[in-house]
């Protein structure tokens, strides 16, 4: 009977332990430039709070970039789209909505513009 106990004991206190730091992989397979934006968050909305600041970046095209994030926080991440002469005064980007890879719980996310 001990034989079990103690595997299992030692199951229960594996499975309890806190999460571990987590990472975000973004890729471009699609896009000649892309011009990036991000930010690690403990909130659970993607909104800039004072004290946050986001981090832009551009990535070509089969480009990769690595995120790291502590224990607990997710990344928010969005695409800024070149203008278009139709749509927006010249020179103003185009924003796509935020998105959000759930690290929080230690995961490996591999994600793709």
């Amino acid at each position: 009977m001990r034989r079990l106990l103690i595997p299992a004991a030692l199951l229960t206190l594996v499975s309890c332990a806190a999460p571990g730091s987590g990472r975000v992989t973004l890729s471009n397979f699609v896009y000649d430039r892309a011009r990036v934006e991000t930010f690690v968050t403990s909130f659970p909305d993607c909104e800039l709070r004072v004290g946050m600041t986001a981090t832009s970046f551009e990535l070509p095209l089969n480009g990769t970039r690595v995120i790291d994030t502590p224990a607990g926080s997710d990344v928010c991440w969005r695409r800024i789209e070149p203008p278009f002469t139709q749509a927006t005064a010249p020179g103003v980007p185009l924003i796509t909505p935020w998105n959000r890879a759930f690290t929080a719980s230690g995961r490996i996310v591999d994600t793709r513009l």
